[in-house]
């Protein structure tokens, strides 16, 4: 086995580049990253809108109003804004605005500052005027539960008095049982009107100790800003439309790259040749408007073929990998230089017989009888320097063992030059019966051909990859690839790989929908 039969296990995957995976479907992503950036804006217009107020809540600095020296004044500032923020303060702010509290604890927010003694109040609603009211009912909420339950409050004065003003009564029913029977002195009595007494000398000395807490923790609060309109704050078309335009461009480019994933094909033509193990002898890069001179591509393939190469077989990688227009040009370009070149079409898909109609007729009388039968399409390749010759021959006949045999006995030795059109690599081996019976092989890859089947070829058809000489990469797009030469294809219009219009193709597919004379081969009657 020679050292083109040989496969390498390392080459059946090759090394991928997410750039360049991406960068072959930009379009895909493009398209994507647009829908998503419509979408943003179309959600970003039906947000209902929303209006912030804000307002700070700053507390006094004095050790006393803090809870004392010996607690973190930060903890006081962070327990009084969750104070603010409490189940009971929503449902005061929900009484008040007529609410349900899971709507307040929506659009309600109380955050404490690390940078002084404050907190901040941020409500959110649907209009400017309830963001306002929102913040205005969290500070009297917070206010009206300050006073009510902090540890020294009105309420605790409150109830020390009436407690005063009991004892007060019980001392005087004592006292009012004493008066009644001065005789009788009872040392039961007299010791309840002693503690009655001391209750109440306690309680007058507690009282304004309550009452000057409750003042003070009242005074916790320095000052309450009016809550402040900030304006509409949302939605963000920008944001919106960014996020969705981002979320376009990674789903996107996720499925560009799973697609790949689960059906690799050939990034560029060094991979193919590496698979195939055979040089890359030419590559027609791609882009909109870059084309390959054809004379360059002609002068590359003839450098790898022998002298006495007669019969060159191209053969595609996968289907729509050989686009007619570049067999036609090719064709034109070759027999410039050599004189007749017989076209024998044994692929698939009969397109490159629209493509060579396109030529002008022969002038030159010096061709085969036989090319001007029925069973052959002869044209001029445009310089007039050279002529084309068509035969259409059907894949099953070209399949089997022998069958081109007896038309390149007949018509080979008249013509210059045979290119062998056959089936994909991937139909295989129908391929291989009809391109083995050629002197060489040219494989053609593009963008599309599958890697995995790719790197089958040499490992199942080792005799097959000995007769491949060289490897072209097709680096256009596919639909340029699919499409025909026009008048102007080949050397006389410029040595460009030319593409052609769509009713061309229209028309083919018509055609060939019908018996084509040149799907039948008759034996010539004579060669000249």
């Amino acid at each position: 086995m020679s050292p083109a039969a040989q496969p390498s296990p390392d080459r059946s995957v090759p090394g991928v580049s997410l750039l360049r995976v991406l960068g072959r479907r930009w379009l895909a992503i493009v398209i994507t990253v647009i829908v998503g950036l419509a979408i943003g804006l179309i959600l970003a217009k039906r947000q209902t809108p929303q209006f912030e107020a804000t307002a700070r809540v700053f507390l006094s600095t004095s050790d006393t109003a803090l809870g004392g020296g010996s607690v973190d004044a930060t903890r006081v500032v962070q327990t009084q804004a969750q104070f603010a923020d409490s189940t009971a303060a929503l449902d005061l702010i929900a009484k008040q605005l007529d609410v349900p509290r899971s709507y307040v604890a929506q659009r309600l927010k109380v955050t404490p500052s690390d940078e002084g003694y404050f907190f901040t109040i941020l409500g959110r609603d649907s209009t400017e005027v309830k963001s306002v009211q929102l913040v205005q009912s969290t500070e009297a909420a917070y206010q009206q539960l300050l006073s009510q339950y902090g540890a020294d409050n009105s309420g605790t004065a409150e109830r020390l008095t009436r407690l005063r003003d009991t004892t007060a009564q019980n001392l005087q029913r004592l006292q009012a049982q004493v008066a009644a029977s001065p005789r009788t002195e009872d040392p039961a009595l007299a010791s309840q009107i002693s503690n009655l007494n001391a209750q109440i000398a306690d309680l007058n000395r507690r009282i304004p100790e309550a009452q000057v807490n409750a003042a003070l923790s009242a005074g916790s609060v320095t000052l309450a800003e009016a809550p402040r309109s900030d304006g509409q704050v949302g939605p963000h078309l920008f944001r919106n439309a960014l996020v969705g335009a981002l979320v376009g461009f990674f789903l996107a480019a996720a499925g560009v790259w799973c697609m790949y994933l689960r059906r690799p094909t050939v990034l560029d033509g060094r991979a193919a040749a590496n698979t195939l193990n055979a040089p890359l002898i030419a590559k027609v890069p791609g882009g909109r408007g870059i084309d390959l001179p054809t004379e360059t591509l002609v002068s590359a393939m003839a450098a790898v073929l022998s002298p006495t190469v007669k019969v060159v077989a191209l053969a595609p990688a996968a289907p729509g990998d050989l686009g007619r227009d570049l067999v036609v040009a090719v064709a034109a370009n070759w027999s410039d230089d050599q004189g007749v070149v017989l076209i024998l079409d044994a692929s698939p898909q009969p397109d490159v017989r629209a493509a060579v109609e396109q030529l002008p007729r022969p002038v030159s009388g010096e061709l085969p009888r036989w090319a001007h039968e029925p069973t052959c399409l002869a044209r001029s390749s445009g310089t007039g320097r050279g002529h084309l010759l068509y035969n259409r021959v059907a894949p099953a006949r070209a399949a089997r063992p022998g069958g081109l045999a007896p038309i390149l006995a007949d018509r080979a030795p008249v013509v210059d030059l045979v290119i062998l059109l056959t089936p994909a690599l991937s139909e295989l081996p129908m391929t291989a019966a009809s391109a083995m019976q050629s002197d060489a092989i040219i494989v053609v890859a593009s963008g599309e051909t599958p890697i995995r089947e790719l790197a089958e070829v040499p490992r199942d058809w080792p005799v097959l990859c000995e007769r491949i000489v060289g490897v072209v990469y097709d680096g256009r797009p596919p639909i340029r690839r699919s499409a025909a030469g026009g008048p102007g294809t080949g050397a006389g219009a410029g040595g460009a790989v030319a593409p052609t219009s769509g009713p061309v193709l229209a028309a083919t597919r018509d055609r060939d929908a019908e018996t084509q004379t040149t799907d039948r081969y008759v034996r010539p009657t004579g060669r000249h």
